[in-house]
């Protein structure tokens, strides 16, 4: 899946825009169904803080972890939505105006990396925080463009360590082989193989297998209500068990 970075950044610039729309005083205190023990208020500080993280770390070209210190809470005078607001100005702005091949430090496997992993790494958690906000707030989950939803599920693999493998070389020793399949996006499936820790874009029998719209499939893998807009086959119970620890 290869989208811009600008596409990137418009993203997050829309879907956190989203998110503050949402964010209405009588719509803070509501609790968030899919983040246990979390409010709509506790999105926005959460983000709040990501933004201003991953924008130091842009602004700055960091080539190493920043300390907790940059990841502040809102100051005193200002609350957590112009706070969210203003970082995500921040982050955005950094973005922008850094070089296409400028290299920085990333929690990813291949770091440091371009400003693109940080715009990639963004726009997919602002999505799924934005469903957080939707269900929150009781509002109509939107949809968002099916490249972008098949790079979240994508991408949620390479940070949780599973390694892309040529379909001939898949192993199934033990553990759930697993098989995703976007309909609405080019070449989006998945077969998993979470013994070995490996998966690769290729169409193979699996003991479980959804298939269905890639942002229905991007929420299963995150815990955001999307089951009733998928087709499953087979042990579902047990890939439920498995998505359970995968999520970020």
């Amino acid at each position: 899946m290869h989208l811009s970075t600008d596409q990137r950044i418009d993203a997050i610039e829309r879907e956190a825009g989203r998110i503050i729309g949402l964010a209405t005083p009588s719509n803070l205190q509501r609790p968030v169904p899919s983040c246990p023990d979390w409010e709509l208020l506790d999105v926005v500080r959460h983000l709040g803080r990501v933004y201003n993280w991953a924008g130091t770390i842009v602004e700055g070209q960091l080539q190493e972890r920043p300390e907790r210190s940059s990841l502040m809470g809102q100051p005193e005078d200002r609350s957590a939505v112009d706070w969210l607001s203003d970082r995500l100005d921040f982050l955005t702005a950094a973005l922008r105006r850094t070089p296409a091949g400028a290299l920085m430090w990333n929690f990813g496997e291949r770091s440091p990396a371009t400003g693109d992993w940080w715009a990639r790494r963004q726009a997919n958690e602002t999505v799924i925080h934005r469903v957080d906000a939707e269900l929150a707030a009781g509002a109509e989950i939107e949809p968002v463009e099916a490249e972008l939803a098949a790079d979240i599920a994508e991408e949620l693999l390479e940070l949780q360590r599973f390694s892309r493998v040529d379909p001939s070389v898949l192993a199934h020793a033990g553990g759930l082989r697993l098989h995703l399949h976007a309909t609405d996006a080019e070449g989006a499936e998945w077969t998993i193989d979470t013994a070995s820790r490996t998966f690769t874009r290729a169409h193979m029998k699996g003991d479980v297998a959804l298939r269905g719209p890639a942002f229905a499939l991007a929420r299963w893998l995150f815990g955001r209500q999307s089951i009733g807009e998928l087709e499953t086959f087979g042990d579902l119970e047990a890939a439920e068990s498995w998505r359970q620890q995968m999520a970020l």
